[in-house]
């Protein structure tokens, strides 16, 4: 376990830095309104102490800070839609001296940012926002690599790879909380099908700190698992999870007291009305594809998109193991399944009722992925089943073993490809063709350096599913026993 937990530790950091190693300042959602976070709670400010306009125009609160923490013009590879500019447009700066630094994220847990925020404190400027992905790369490398040293064979590991996607990876390698909170989702998940309490509590804490909607997904997780696996409610008393999870419960419940989130709700700019017929409207014929092709890969501010077919064929992956779940699952089974899919639908909706008429369009596909990766999780629990139809029926076709080997293998080109993609848009323009070489920007340490990480680390991943295996517990006395 110690071996496949470092080569999964390697394989997932190296996938983050990657990310972290190729983007600009501000190359990703929101990352200007989390690092000044992260920088103001390194330096006693954990609540916003003034207002200020940020480089888009928008005024929201603010904390003191550096001019080198950000380019001047942080919005610039975007802001001038349609015409995206590479990020040669950026102007940066080594001044030190103290301006007031808006930050939509400056009323967000500390917890995050405690722990990604260091380097930031030391260097204000585009090498400390290098250490702090790195950081924040590593975090969820844990977390991740935690989950395939206790997933048990090779269909247990290849759903962990299958959630990691190109959207994940980047916002691992970025700072932005949504990642470590999709990386806790995981291991909570995975710790709690197969029993592993200690670990259960790790990803509970975190889940419940990083973000707003922590406490929600801990539950609805801990309710799936609990249901899905037929364990009863009273080994949730466990002190190796209980302890850390009523911390992080209690915490979150400290800072939903301490923190109101009301101002920064303010857009900065007049909100057309709307209705929520013309929300569901929108929902339907444009945002429902949005949050769909996010999950897999919409980078920066949107702007920039993978291929349909790549986003097609990593769907298409997750349902290899997800059809086959409803198909020979139990009730249990295809009940976890099913409510953790709509539930992370019907989430999105609600989020965006309630949010669009106060703000505008609202809620992406990357804030439900902690509950939709369960989707993918729960699947190679068909395996286990008590009747166990898959396994039997798995068994028999002579081809299983090379399922998770070939599916596997599709990823690794599928992040390198997304990662040239990004790339080549910071580089190039939007409007060029892949080609993450060159440019009028070059990110710190050249272009071959973040695209030699992806490969060494989609690389691993592949290894951790060949190497592994599966072997199903028999519940009747003729049932038979594989590796896959």
């Amino acid at each position: 376990m110690r071996r496949t937990f470092l080569i999964a530790f390697a394989a997932f950091f190296l996938l983050g830095a990657a990310w972290a190693l190729a983007l600009p300042p501000n190359g990703t959602y929101d990352e200007k309104q989390h690092l000044v976070r992260a920088y103001a709670v390194w330096t006693g400010q954990w609540l916003p102490h003034d207002r200020a306009v940020d480089a888009s125009g928008i005024e929201t609160n603010a904390f003191t800070g550096p001019r080198s923490l950000l380019p001047d013009n942080a919005d610039c590879t975007f802001i001038d839609k349609p015409d995206y500019h590479p990020a040669s447009c950026l102007v940066t700066t080594s001044d030190h001296a103290d301006t007031l630094m808006p930050s939509a994220a400056a009323r967000y847990s500390p917890v995050y940012y405690a722990l990604v925020g260091l380097p930031l404190r030391i260097s204000p400027d585009g090498t400390g926002l290098i250490w702090a992905r790195l950081l924040s790369a590593a975090l969820s490398a844990l977390l991740l690599a935690a989950a395939v040293a206790i997933a048990p064979g090779r269909l247990e590991r290849l759903a962990v790879v299958l959630v990691t996607t190109p959207m994940a990876a980047d916002l691992a390698g970025s700072i932005n909380p949504n990642g470590l909170e999709i990386s806790a989702a995981v291991l909570l998940f995975v710790a709690l099908l197969h029993r592993r309490w200690a670990l259960a509590g790790a990803g509970a804490v975190l889940l419940f700190t990083a973000r707003d909607l922590g406490p929600f997904f801990v539950l609805a997780v801990v309710v799936i698992s609990l249901f899905v696996t037929r364990t009863h409610p009273r080994a949730l008393l466990h002190r190796a999870f209980l302890v850390p999870a009523a911390l992080g419960a209690a915490f979150a419940v400290f800072w939903a007291l301490v923190a109101s989130r009301g101002s920064d709700l303010d857009p900065g700019r007049p909100v057309p009305p709307t209705s929520s017929g013309a929300i569901l409207s929108g929902i339907a014929h444009g945002r429902a594809e949005f949050w769909a092709r996010q999950i897999v890969g919409q980078f920066n501010y949107g702007e920039t998109t993978l291929s349909i077919a790549v986003i097609g064929m990593w769907y298409l992956l997750c349902a290899l193991l997800v059809l086959p779940a409803l198909r020979f699952g139990d009730r249990r089974l295809r009940l976890g399944i099913v409510t953790a899919l709509a539930g992370s639908a019907a989430l999105l909706v609600a989020l965006e009722l309630y949010f669009a008429p106060k703000v505008g369009d609202f809620a992406h596909g990357r804030y439900v992925m902690p509950l939709g990766v369960g989707v993918v999780l729960l699947a190679p629990l068909a395996l286990r089943d008590a009747n166990g139809r898959y396994a039997t029926w798995l068994a028999r076709r002579p081809w299983r073993a090379w399922v998770p080997v070939a599916a596997a293998a599709l990823a690794v080109p599928m992040q390198l490809y997304a990662l040239a993609r990004v790339m080549t848009r910071f580089q190039r323009g939007i409007a060029a063709g892949l080609n993450p070489f060159g440019g009028s920007w070059s990110p710190p340490l050249g272009s071959a350096v973040p695209l030699l990480c992806a490969l060494v680390g989609a690389g691993l991943l592949g290894v951790i599913v060949t190497r592994s295996s599966v072997r199903p517990t028999p519940v009747h006395s003729t049932a038979n026993t594989f590796s896959n």
